[in-house]
């Protein structure tokens, strides 16, 4: 149950944020909804918030409404660069910018929020299941991977004004109904006489006016249409103010749709409140629409026709031209003429032009007329189209063959109108289908950006083979084939168990205390294992899975990791690390880890320290700890605690001489240091006095 009644309570927002969230979501209640569902989607929509700051204050709402934040879970700065590491881990997995910042608002929760804890565990779970389904899809992770790599949050998009149409009011009331709804997006005149609306027809390629204006005498070319401007739409008359959102957003909203087309099917409640109907209709009429809002290339066989012609236009004239030209030149260069009796006296009668056209005429039409039906198959105009070109060469026999502009331009004009005809038909049937579909775009993207933060989630446990770990309220950890997730490459498996739990694992040598001392050789392992245990912890605690085979953690209400020192400390810096340490000497429920603590002074000293603690620490029945030391016997004389020795051990030496390391910790076992291995190893290699030498050193191990 929230606790929070207004919106003003969460930290970072003031009175405008408020004024503006409210203003965008109607009221309230529905801001507060919102918040309540975690939907930063819908949040950063708001005018001003956008997405990082949406991530901002759906955090500062969990902390305020939970009262509760990460730093009293995650004590110390080691425990918080665990924390980090995994986070990055699983954002590496995301395809979005949104997952990988919404993923911010999971944190290990105290076991006071175990509900809620188990709640992120269902969903989880679910996303596993949901990842399996599409994982039997053949290329199903891929395909999806891609198609939520296109996923952005939807955008507001600013529609430049059209300045190909315009709106023609009959009268002042008209005027300005219309210039209010549509002034933004076209021009909008009004006509006080029939050449005004005349002259709009010559203007403009489109002009939509008042049925009050219909009957006027026009040009026969005037592309008018008349409409009772009070009902009209925008889609009708700026078809483009509708289909901006998607075009705007295109590869977003078609990602998202890809998206879903992947998923619908599988274990996923994702999506499951859009219809497919709606899906399906909206990819066909999205499949039209250019980026820039006009008609796709390839859409529609009309517009890449003209769109075609129009390109060619000049250069295919060009060419007729000068073939024209050539062939007729080429013409009179081959010929010869033939003249009768009758030609002859008409000749000498000073005819000869006319006698010598009767010859050319037939030839020279023919030439024409073919080079017209040439640009007509070339240019792929249809008959109406191609009646432009009557009168494009001159019928009268000239030396030269030109195309005459002013038909030419005419072709231009007339093919750009139709150009214009067809596309603004398509985009109003584009717009008017679009129109129902918004919400089913918005939807689309919002819950494609949801469904890859959870995609991610389940990615990351299919890929690193993570499991549910079993919660329980008693204070320990059981650890089955633990990997920690830090190490690169093949990680050998290790088992780890604290407290009187009823699943232990390896329980050979195994005793039950919730307080160990882990000892071992250098680099075998130990800050490895104190990691694994500081994963699983953190992982359980924000109800993620865990990198084990299997898996059981009580829960803890806080997690302090002491990372190794960097040397022996001055006095104000031991006296610091003291302080920190005081924590161990409380009743609540808290995990504690420490690697190699005894760096802080000289190595009796440390013994003793180390020793307090871990007795203050063993006297809470509700705190579970690891020190990693290489003084465990030292320390064990400084305690009368109930504390474990744990160690991880090198066996021996290889063939090659190499260390032989079990990463496994034994139980109640204080492990063989590595410096004795090591020369046992210089003792293998050497021989004569350097030999004695190193076997004289071997002894004081004994």
């Amino acid at each position: 149950m929230s606790r929070m009644s207004e919106i003003r309570e969460i930290p970072g927002i003031g009175e405008k944020t408020a004024q503006r969230l409210i203003e965008h979501f109607g009221s309230e209640n529905t801001v507060l909804d919102a918040f309540k569902r975690h939907d930063v989607a819908a949040i950063a929509g708001a005018p001003g918030v956008g997405q990082k700051n949406a991530v901002t204050l759906v955090q500062g709402f969990i902390f305020r409404d939970e009262n509760f934040s990460p730093d009293d879970f995650l004590r110390t700065k080691e425990a918080w660069r665990v924390y980090r590491r995994l986070l990055d881990i699983i954002r590496s997995y995301a395809s979005t910018p949104y997952a990988k910042d919404k993923l911010n608002i999971y944190f290990p929760l105290p076991s006071s929020k175990k509900e809620k804890i188990m709640s992120v565990m269902t969903g989880v779970s679910r996303s596993c299941l949901m990842v399996s389904g599409i994982a039997e899809v053949e290329n199903g992770i891929a395909d999806l991977k891609t198609a939520l790599k296109g996923v952005k949050p939807i955008k507001g998009t600013t529609l430049k004004k059209v300045r190909d149409r315009v709106l023609v009011a009959a009268d002042h009331d008209e005027y300005e109904m219309a210039l209010a709804g549509f002034g933004h997006a076209i021009d909008v005149i009004l006509a006080g006489s029939p050449r005004e609306l005349a002259d709009a027809a010559a203007s403009y390629h489109h002009v939509t006016a008042s049925m009050k204006l219909e009957g006027v005498d026009l040009p026969y070319n005037a592309n008018i249409t008349y409409t009772n401007l009070v009902a009209l739409e925008a889609w009708e008359v700026v078809p483009e103010l509708e289909i901006a959102l998607f075009s705007g957003n295109l590869a977003s909203i078609t990602s998202a749709a890809q998206a879903y087309d992947l998923v619908i099917d599988t274990n996923s409640h994702f999506f499951s409140s859009i219809k497919r109907s709606d899906v399906s209709r909206l990819e066909i009429i999205l499949d039209r629409v250019a980026d820039d809002g006009g008609v796709k290339i390839g859409s529609d066989p009309d517009v890449d026709r003209i769109q075609s012609a129009l390109e060619q236009l000049d250069g295919t004239i060009k060419a007729a031209e000068k073939n024209a030209d050539t062939r007729f030149k080429e013409y009179l260069n081959s010929s010869t003429v033939t003249l009768t009796g009758k030609d002859l006296l008409d000749a000498v009668d000073g005819e000869v032009r006319d006698l010598l056209g009767r010859e050319m005429a037939e030839r020279y039409r023919q030439i024409i007329k073919d080079s017209v039906l040439v640009i007509i198959k070339d240019m792929d105009l249809n008959p109406k189209e191609g009646l432009y070109l009557d009168g494009l060469f001159s019928n009268d026999i000239v030396t030269t063959i030109q195309a005459d502009m002013e038909i030419v331009e005419q072709l231009r004009q007339y093919l750009h109108a139709e150009l214009a005809n067809r596309n603004m038909k398509i985009l109003k049937e584009t717009a008017r289908s679009l129109s129902g579909l918004k919400d089913t775009a918005r939807q689309l993207v919002s819950e494609a950006m949801e469904l890859d933060m959870w995609f991610a989630i389940g990615l990351f446990a299919m890929d690193r083979g993570l499991v549910t770990p079993q919660i329980v309220d008693e204070a320990g950890i059981d650890i089955k084939g633990g990997i920690n997730m830090f190490l690169p490459g093949n990680v050998e498996p290790v088992n780890y168990s604290l407290g009187a739990r009823e699943h232990n694992y390896d329980r050979d040598g195994y005793s039950p205390e919730q307080v160990a001392v882990l000892s071992g050789v250098n680099s075998g392992g130990k800050t490895s294992t104190l990691d694994l245990v500081s994963q699983t912890l953190i992982l359980s605690h924000m109800g993620f899975p865990v990198p084990a085979e299997a898996a059981v953690v009580g829960l803890v209400d806080e997690i302090y990791y002491f990372g190794k020192s960097g040397g022996t400390m001055d006095a104000g810096a031991f006296e610091s690390t003291i302080k920190e340490f005081s924590v161990v000497s409380g009743t609540g429920k808290m995990a504690v880890l420490a690697d190699e603590l005894e760096s802080i002074t000289e190595p009796g000293a440390s013994a003793r320290i180390i020793g307090g603690i871990l007795e203050s620490l063993a006297g809470n029945p509700r705190a579970i700890g690891v020190f990693v030391s290489h003084l465990a016997e030292n320390i064990m004389e400084h305690t009368s605690a109930p504390v474990r020795v744990d160690g991880i051990e090198a066996r021996g030496l290889d063939k090659n001489l190499n260390l032989i390391v079990d990463r496994n910790p034994r139980y109640n076992y204080v492990a063989k240091s590595t410096p004795e291995l090591i020369v046992e190893r210089l003792v293998r290699q050497a021989d004569g006095v350097e030999r004695d030498f190193y076997q004289h050193l071997l002894d004081k191990f004994q």
